[in-house]
C-alpha cells in the first residue's frame, strides 16, 4: 500500500494545520487532567494519549496515510537493533514472514502473536515488540510474530491463510500444548478466526489436523461482527479513539471486493461472533483469554463472545473474560509506547504466567 499519496497544496496546509491542533489539544488535555482532573479520569498519559488518536483519526483518508504505519520487518528490525534484541526470520510460503525475537529455546513454550492495525497497517514498534516480548517472558516462551500481507493490498482471506501457514510451521517443531496464540483489535480478530478454522476447517483454507489442544488463545479487544448495530458504539463513542467510520473504512478494505456488510456477517471466518452457538462446541485450545476495556466501541461485541464461549465450549477449556476500567481499545498497545502499566497489561501477564506450566 502506498504511503505517500502526494498530496495537494491545500491537503498539505490542512495536514500541518491538524498536526499544530493535535499538539495543541495535547497539551490542554494533559494540563485539564492534571490540574482539574474529571471524577472519571483515567490520567493524564492515558487521556493525552485518546486525544491524539482522535484527533489524528479524524483526518481525511489521503491525509491519515502519512501517518499510517509501514512494513512491520522495518519496525521490529529498528527497535531490534536499537533495543539489542536479537532476531531471526522464517521466510514461509505465500509470503508469510515468522520473525522470532529474543531468546529462542526448543524446550520452551511458543508465543504466537499477531499484531494489530485494522489489518493496513503494520506493527507499533515501541508497542507490540516489547509488550510481547514481556508476555513471552512471563509464558516461558519464545516469541514469534507474524508479518502478513496487509490491506488492500491482500485481503481475506490471505491474511488467515498465512496465520495457517505460520502455525504449522511452528507446529513441526512444538507440541500444541506448548503454543499459545494472542493477538489485539485485528491480530485479535484473526486469532479469532483461526481458532473457528481449526474448530471447523474452511473448505478453502489448509487444514490443521491438531492431536492435543493449543495451550491458550488471549484475545485483546478484537474486531469480532461485522453488524455494527451494538450499543457500545453509540454510548462509548465519546469514550475511545476509534470510531464506527473509521472501522467500516478499515473494513471495506480488508473484505473481499464487493462482499456485502450482510454476506460478511455470514461468513464465520469474517465474523466469529455470528457463528451458531453450536460452533463452539469443540474447543481446540484449553485456556482463553478475553480482555476488553469498559471505554472502547468493541465492548458490547466482546463480552458476548466470550460469554458465548463460556456458555458453549466443551469441559477442559477455560474461559476467562475481563473488562479492564476506563480503558480504550487496546489500551495496553499505546500503554506500552508510553511507558504505562494497568489492568489489561497486568491481566495479560498474570494469564502468561498462570497457564505457562
Amino acid at each position: 500500500m502506498a504511503h505517500d499519496p502526494k498530496l495537494r497544496i491545500l491537503e498539505k496546509l490542512h495536514f500541518l494545520y491538524a498536526v499544530i491542533f493535535t499538539a495543541f489539544l495535547a497539551a490542554w488535555t494533559a494540563a485539564r487532567h492534571y490540574v482539574f482532573p474529571p471524577d472519571d479520569s483515567p490520567g493524564v498519559a492515558r487521556s493525552t494519549y485518546t486525544a491524539i488518536f482522535k484527533s489524528l483519526l479524524s483526518l481525511p483518508r489521503r491525509e491519515q496515510k502519512l501517518i499510517m504505519r509501514g512494513s512491520t520487518s522495518r519496525g521490529i528490525e529498528r527497535y531490534c537493533a536499537l533495543s539489542n534484541v536479537s532476531q531471526t526470520i522464517d521466510d514461509l510460503p505465500l509470503s508469510t514472514k515468522l520473525h522470532w525475537i529474543g531468546p529462542r529455546s526448543s524446550k520452551a513454550n511458543v508465543l504466537l502473536y499477531l499484531h494489530g492495525g485494522g489489518y493496513m497497517e503494520g506493527l507499533v514498534p515501541r508497542g507490540h515488540v516489547p509488550l510481547a516480548l514481556k508476555f513471552a517472558t512471563k509464558a516461558t516462551a519464545s516469541l514469534a510474530m507474524l508479518e502478513y500481507t496487509l490491506a488492500p493490498e491482500a485481503r481475506y482471506p490471505t491474511q488467515l491463510r498465512q496465520a495457517v501457514v505460520a502455525l504449522k510451521h511452528i507446529l513441526q517443531t512444538t507440541p500444541a500444548s506448548r503454543i499459545i496464540i494472542a493477538g489485539d483489535s485485528a491480530g485479535g480478530h484473526l486469532a479469532a478466526v483461526l481458532l473457528s478454522h481449526l474448530n471447523h476447517p474452511s473448505k478453502d483454507i489448509e487444514t490443521i489436523k491438531l492431536t492435543e489442544r493449543l495451550k491458550g488463545i488471549c484475545l485483546i479487544s478484537p474486531f469480532l461482527s461485522y453488524d455494527y448495530d451494538k450499543a457500545s458504539y453509540r454510548t462509548l463513542a465519546e469514550k475511545d479513539y476509534l470510531t464506527l467510520e473509521h472501522m467500516k473504512f478499515l473494513n471495506e478494505n480488508f473484505k473481499p471486493e464487493g462482499l456485502s456488510d450482510v454476506d460478511a456477517i455470514k461468513d464465520p471466518y469474517l465474523s466469529p461472533l455470528d457463528v451458531p452457538k453450536q460452533w463452539w462446541n469443540d474447543s481446540a485450545v484449553s485456556n482463553i483469554l478475553l480482555v476488553v476495556g469498559t471505554w472502547e466501541v468493541f465492548l458490547d461485541d466482546c463480552v458476548s463472545f466470550g460469554r458465548r464461549l463460556q456458555d458453549a465450549v466443551v469441559s477442559g477449556t477455560k474461559v476467562d473474560i475481563v473488562q479492564c476500567s476506563k480503558e480504550v481499545h487496546a489500551a495496553c498497545v499505546a500503554d506500552e509506547v508510553w511507558g504505562l502499566e494497568f489492568d489489561s497489561t497486568k491481566t495479560i501477564l498474570a494469564w502468561m504466567s498462570d497457564i505457562a506450566p
